[in-house]
Formats: structure tokens, C-alpha cells, sequence
């Protein structure tokens, strides 16, 4: 049994309307889920310095 806690983020519309589509075409339960499953993947295979790097964000300034 895993041990999940309640977060609340800010998305923006296209983010959301991605996540959704992408719950869609892979038949998962719910937007959380598919969040789960993008944090999995980008804590087990990539880089947090290449996640982060100012190269690959829209902003840095929220």
C-alpha cells in the first residue's frame, strides 16, 4: 500500500488540457495518476539538473 498525500498545483490550460488528453489515450484513472507517473519517470531516469536548467522552463520567475 503506498502512502499518497493531497497536493494542490498550479497548471497552466495547456498543461492540464495535455495531462487530460494523455489520461485519455492511456486509459488511466485520473490526472493524478498520470502525474504520479511523470514524477516516477523523472525522478528514476533524468537529470534534476537538466529537468530545471532555465533552458527547459518557460519561467523561473514564479
Amino acid at each position: 500500500m503506498s502512502n499518497k498525500t493531497e497536493l494542490t498545483i498550479e497548471l497552466e490550460q495547456e498543461q492540464i488540457d495535455w495531462l487530460a488528453e494523455n489520461v485519455a489515450d492511456f486509459g488511466l484513472p485520473d490526472e493524478s495518476k498520470a502525474a504520479r507517473v511523470l514524477f516516477a519517470f523523472a525522478m528514476s531516469e533524468i537529470d534534476a539538473e537538466e529537468i530545471f536548467s532555465s533552458d527547459n522552463s518557460k519561467c523561473l520567475c514564479d
